[in-house]
């Protein structure tokens, strides 16, 4: 095999990966963890279904990976938001405002959280989602403390208003699940919890 074909041959094996990891996020999300078939993500990624397990040898470490590729897009984020200018509410406002538009363009990153706790997942499973949530709660605390002492963060406790800031978005991708094509708040609303 010549090198250009090598590399050609790579790069195919990272385009279906990444296609099988968005369809297993849809169909996850819309289905649940439990109710999800590997034929059902095979199907929504336009590949067969034993090529599926050519990545990933079973459901749970789909889902694993699944939610790999949602941390790696959060650090992004995080990347960029702290890359922001302006100050410390102008990150929030900028964090927010792309948690948001992601349940406009793809809500099933939260869905699929939403499902798992409420099914009867794996500890495993819930273990990866908890760190998740952990991380997630825990750089928003920080954005919320540096805009707290720039005094543009309501003086509460940072961790009540991270966990809740997480809690409100977490219900609107269940509402978005619930009623698809309800409009979403403005942001502005969803941030008046934190506004000193």
């Amino acid at each position: 095999m010549c090198p250009r074909s090598a590399e050609r041959f790579e790069q195919i094996k990272d385009e279906r990966r990444r296609a099988l990891l968005r369809a297993a996020r849809v169909v996850f999300g819309r289905k649940g963890f439990a109710a999800a078939k590997i034929a059902d993500i095979a199907a929504q990624a336009g590949i067969s279904h034993g090529l599926v397990y050519h990545y990933y040898p079973e459901k749970e470490s789909l889902f694993s990976a699944t939610i790999d590729a949602s941390v790696e897009g959060w650090d992004t984020l995080m990347e960029l938001t702290r890359a922001q200018g302006g100050t410390p509410w102008d990150r929030l406002v900028y964090v927010c405002g792309q948690m948001i538009a992601g349940l406009r363009e793809e809500p099933e990153h939260l869905l699929m959280t939403v499902h798992v706790y409420a099914e009867d997942a794996s500890p495993g499973l819930r273990d990866v989602l908890r760190r998740f949530r952990l991380r997630v709660i825990g750089d928003l605390e920080e954005l919320i403390q540096e805009g707290q002492r720039a005094g543009q963060v309501e003086q509460r406790a940072s961790a009540e208003l991270s966990r809740a800031l997480v809690a409100i978005v977490q219900g609107l991708a269940i509402n978005r699940l619930v009623e698809p094509d309800a409009p979403l708040p403005p942001l502005d609303v969803v941030l008046r919890i934190l506004k000193s």
